[in-house]
């Protein structure tokens, strides 16, 4: 295999996170000279499984959390749940082979893991290695489909849990972090991300966001913050109803910003002009909020369960993060953290435990991998 490897990165448009890992990976292959796509593998499933999937996902989310919690845990077991999912995701996945055979790659890297069952068919009649980025902290059993060639992890902790659930792979394991954006490496300093926002440099700023699908009591939330004081900017994602409804209660409140969807490069502007950030710690929040350093306020109505909780211990564990389970909670974490002392302690651990240039170690290792076949 060349030491410059073909990489086609396959992610799923459930959410924001796989996209963007997929997109940070892409951005760091080409720009050491490699040939890299990233394709959504939603777009080559049926126009059903398409909406199902996306529609499905978005919808237990949002509207029956506690359910979704329930198919994200009883699928994590080898029982009926994970193997009618695992067959579907075979199936509807099988048009794949007509985009893997048009781009050639060595590597196909995956940063959902809808696609693995039926990558690993595919082998069988296309040449190519496979990587999986796992997205979260917690190592679900549905990244574990299709006997992956290497696995890409953000920390120490879930190479453990890697390693017990699959001890065959113990020794194809990279701990690389989550690939963010290269945008979040470089975040602008709070005073010129303020002048550039034209955000007070004495006020104390709360972000908040529930994601890109803007779920769970945003309007709750920014209320409880701004009675406090504090000036918030609040970003709906892609919920235009949402967006309206905060336009709506807070129109004639000029302590509240309110935004829809936005790129990342102005994503990363308003975390570094943020003190702190109220939002569900989906991976890749997580992991942009270490690499700038801004302290996590996880506000548990926001979180999806079970793959987000384990996200939100870490952050409590390693002092980045505070927990706020309901409104009362949530008042009160945002007084203490009016304070500069705790938000500077909290922002120095964040630091310390953000793997930089993830997406740098990651392309680094496939290329290190191609030079050995």
């Amino acid at each position: 295999m060349s030491a410059k490897p073909r990489i086609l990165v396959l992610s799923a448009s459930t959410g924001n996170g796989h996209t963007s890992a997929a997109d940070a990976i892409v951005a760091q292959a080409q720009a050491m000279g490699l040939h890299a796509v990233h394709e959504d593998a939603l777009d080559f499933t049926s126009k059903g499984f398409r909406k199902w999937y996306r529609g499905g996902y978005e919808t237990l989310v949002r509207r029956r959390p506690k359910m979704w919690g329930h198919l994200y845990r009883t699928s994590d077991r080898p029982r009926f749940n994970y193997y009618f999912q695992t067959g579907l995701d075979k199936q509807f996945c099988r048009p794949l082979a007509k985009i893997i055979r048009a781009h050639k790659p060595d590597w196909v890297i995956c940063t959902h893991s809808l696609p693995q069952p039926a990558l690993a068919r595919m082998r069988d009649q296309i040449s190519f290695k496979m990587g999986v980025v796992v997205t979260d902290l917690y190592v679900h059993r549905m990244w574990l489909r299709g006997k992956p060639d290497w696995f890409f992890v953000p920390q120490e902790y879930s190479r453990d849990i890697l390693a017990q659930r699959l001890p065959s792979v113990k020794d194809k394991v990279t701990v690389t972090g989550i690939p963010v954006h290269p945008v979040f490496e470089s975040a602008p300093k709070r005073v010129e991300a303020r002048a550039q926002l034209g955000i007070d440099e004495t006020a104390v700023l709360a972000l908040v966001s529930s994601g890109g699908i803007g779920g769970g009591p945003l309007l709750e939330a920014v209320e409880a913050l701004r009675i406090q004081g504090l000036l918030v900017t609040v970003i709906s994602g892609r919920n235009e109803a949402m967006r309206s409804a905060l336009k709506n209660r807070f129109q004639d409140d000029p302590r509240v910003n309110v935004l829809g969807h936005i790129d990342q490069a102005t994503m990363v502007k308003h975390m570094a002009a943020a003190d702190f950030l109220v939002a569900k710690p989906g991976g890749l929040t997580t992991f942009e909020a270490l690499t700038v350093g801004l302290p996590f306020l996880v506000y548990w109505p926001f979180l999806i369960p079970g793959q987000e909780e384990g996200n939100a211990d870490f952050l409590e564990q390693c002092g980045a993060g505070v927990i706020a389970r309901g409104i009362k909670e949530l008042e009160q974490q945002a007084i203490k953290l009016k304070n500069p002392e705790l938000r500077a302690q909290m922002s120095e651990a964040a630091k310390a435990h953000a793997p930089h240039h993830s997406a740098e170690k990651i392309v680094q290792q496939i290329i290190a991998l191609s030079s050995q076949e």
